[in-house]
Formats: structure tokens, sequence, C-alpha cells
């Protein structure tokens, strides 16, 4: 548990950030509005948004300062319950691990499409002072090398160097996000198993389980649809996370061994994956997969709902504020294409 009794006024807390949430009206509305502009000043008026929001300009916005005024709305949620219980090496760090892990593959993954200097542009602010490596060394870095020496002495490192190309090669940017997110969710899982027993376990690790699943399926099935002949199913096994939830490892290698995209449909839609997620599509139109972050989502709100223990509600409300900060940008895309609400909505996950 955590090792504080103010952390059980973490539950109270995250269910109370959790009800000023955006509700099925609020969608249609912002989905009725005509520009990114009215989206966003909507979105400022809004009880759950208005303190993260309140700077952004409604006359000169661009997409990377709404997408990093939402990142920040979530972490903001995250330090205003972590004030309750924040000890070093508890489970609630995990949500810094994750923003530090994903600013890392930001950069990574500029760094393989050859562009060195990029990273700066999208430099979150306020994630500056909280991270345990420099985000401006990180952006200053030139080469994979460089970003090695940026994080020696945190546990990035190691992971890193696992992935390290060899001198003159290219930096082979999927493997170095199969390693980065394969430490992720062995650690939180381990992480939990410490701090948590029982039921409790049981639920948070479900969670955790699930994303990892969610992001297994993507991927095999991008690989099927658009990347057949270059990934063989060898390629993809390596690549997956080794979490698993709904479905068994072998499960998921032999949605791994299909023939293409209309194999892997087949097989995801009679098995289990199709039972609990809904059924996938190969209609590049239909939002299909958006089904299986629902079901991530309708996990999270019903522990959110019914738990009682700090690290489980915890990692429910930010399960759901970051699935928010997407379901927004979405909106906020469907808009600035001129797609109809029906067609906004397909695309959102709650």
């Amino acid at each position: 548990m955590l090792e504080n009794l103010s952390a059980l006024a973490i539950v109270p807390k995250a269910k109370a950030i959790a009800a000023r949430r955006l509700s099925h009206s609020d969608y249609l509305e912002l989905m009725r509005k005509r520009s990114v502009i009215e989206v966003t000043a909507a979105l400022q008026s809004h009880p759950y948004f208005k303190d993260s929001l309140k700077g952004l300009s409604q006359t000169n916005l661009h997409r990377a300062q709404i997408e990093e005024a939402l990142s920040k709305d979530v972490y903001y949620k995250y330090e205003s319950l972590m004030r309750y219980s924040f000890r070093k090496g508890k489970f609630g760090a995990y949500f810094l691990m994750r923003s530090e892990i994903n600013e890392l593959l930001a950069k990574l993954r500029l760094l393989s499409m050859g562009f060195r200097h990029h990273y700066i542009i999208q430099v979150p602010g306020f994630l500056m002072p909280k991270t345990s490596f420099s985000l401006l060394r990180l952006a200053k870095a030139e080469s994979a090398q460089d970003c090695l020496e940026v994080v020696a002495g945190t546990p990035y490192a190691k992971v890193l160097a696992g992935v390290l190309p060899a001198a003159g090669q290219k930096l082979d940017y999927l493997k170095c996000e199969h390693a980065f997110q394969s430490y992720f969710y062995t650690t939180v899982l381990a992480q939990i198993d410490r701090d948590l027993s029982g039921r409790s376990a049981a639920d948070t690790k479900r969670l955790f389980r699930m994303e990892a699943e969610i992001y297994n399926l993507d991927l095999l099935f991008r690989a099927k649809a658009f990347f057949s002949p270059q990934l063989t199913p060898e390629d993809l096994k390596k690549l997956l996370i080794p979490v698993y939830g709904v479905l068994s490892a072998k499960n998921m290698n032999a949605l791994a061994d299909t023939r293409g995209l209309d194999e892997f449909l087949k097989l995801y839609n009679a098995g289990r994956a199709g039972q609990v997620y809904g059924a996938r599509s190969a209609d590049p139109a239909d939002a299909s997969e958006v089904s299986e972050t629902r079901a991530l989502y309708r996990a999270a709100q019903k522990l959110l709902h019914f738990s009682s223990t700090p690290q489980t509600v915890l990692a429910a409300l930010l399960c759901l504020a970051n699935l928010e900060r997407s379901n927004i940008i979405n909106v906020i895309e469907g808009v600035r294409y001129g797609l109809s609400p029906e067609q906004i909505s397909a695309f959102l996950k709650y």
C-alpha cells in the first residue's frame, strides 16, 4: 500500500476530478463547432480544462500548442493527486516514467528519420523541471549515442544501450520502441506486485496489461495492412511487448503468424480478441480499431467508480485523462477538416 494514510485522500479527490470530465453532450457540442478556435474557447470555459488551457491564444493557435496544453492538463491532474503521497520508487511514480519514455522515444523517432534538431520545438516546458534527465540536453543530442550520455545514471541508459546501432548503421526505431515499452510495462507490473496484493493488484495490473495488449494488436494490424512484405512473422514477434491480458502469448503469436491482413482479420474476428474488443475491418474509412481502446476506457471507468484503492484509482483516472486528450485532438482535427459530428464520433474512444 502507499506508505502514508494521507494517500487515501487520492480516492475522493480523483473521483471528484473525474466527475468534471466531458460528458456525451459536451462532446456533441464540441463536434458541432465550426473552427478550432471555437473548440478551444469552449474547452477553456469548461471546469475540467479551464486552468490548464486558459493561457492558449484564440487568435494565433497551432496544433502543437493545443497538444502540449492537453498534456500539461493530464500532468497537472497527476500532480494534484500526488501531493497527498509521492514517495520515490513507489507506484505513483510510474506516470513520470511514462512521460520520460515518451520524450525519449519522440527524440529517437526524429533521429531515425534524420531530423537531429526538430525535437527542440516540441519540448514540453511544463515537464522540464520534473524529469530525471535534462530535456534541453536531449534536444541538443545529435545521435543516439549522445542520447545515451544524456540519460547516463538513469535506468534508461541500460535500455538504450541495448538497442544502439553499430557504427555506420541506421537507428532502428521500432527496436527502440519495443525495448522502452517492454521496460515500462514490466517495471510497472513488478511495482504493483510490491505495493499491492489480492484483488487490488489484479485490478490494477489488468489495466496495464490491457494497454500493452492493445499496443500489440494495433502493431500487428498495421504491420499486416501496410508492411506485410517487409515485416515477417518472426520480425513481428520480436516487436511484441511480452505482457498479455485477454490473449495468451500463444494467441498473440498466432496472429503474428498470419499471412497478410485478410488472414489476420479472419483469425482476430473469430477469436477471443474479436469477442472482447469487437470486430476489426480492412476498410480504411472504418475506425474499428477504436473499439479496442473503448474497451480500455470502459475498464478504467469501472475501476474508477468501484475501487477504493489509491493506486488503482490513480491509474484509472490517468488512463481516462489520456484517452480524453486523444479524443479532443480527434475532435479538433475533425473540425479542422470539416467532418460531420457523426464522422468525428467514430474516432472517439469513449
